[in-house]
């Protein structure tokens, strides 16, 4: 079964030009996220998958400081190393860029989009906290 995708048009930004105090558009991350993680036979495209991963990179620009504000109530210290071994791993990840080899770009680009999902949470609950 081949699973057609749309693109649709996701504002990529970078870290340079966000403010961590603005509210962060879950909904649009977790439409893009819910794309890429979608089931599919065939492995996409090189020029979708650099589409997905130029959504990862915006996403992860606007999640990233959010996570580095500080927050109002501190988070336990094994929450705070979570957060800062997988922001660790976020911009390893996207500084290294996909493989070469299709199957594990594509293994990389799910894994990133799992790691964006799990940072929109975590973003939108220090957020609320933070309210």
């Amino acid at each position: 079964m081949t699973v057609l995708v749309q693109a649709h048009p996701f504002q990529v930004v970078s870290e340079v030009d966000v403010d961590p105090g603005l509210p962060i558009d879950t909904v649009v991350i977790s439409e893009s996220v819910s794309v890429i993680l979608e089931p599919r036979e065939l492995p996409p495209s090189v020029a979708l998958r650099a589409l997905w991963m130029s959504w990862l990179s915006g996403h992860f620009a606007l999640l990233l400081p959010s996570l580095s504000a500080p927050p109002r109530h501190p988070p336990e210290a094994r929450d705070g190393q979570l957060i800062a071994d997988t922001v660790d791993f976020v911009r390893g990840a996207l500084e290294r860029g996909l493989p070469e080899e299709s199957e594990a770009a594509y293994v990389q680009l799910q894994e990133l989009a799992r790691t964006c999902r799990f940072l929109l949470g975590l973003a939108s609950d220090l957020y609320q906290d933070n309210q």
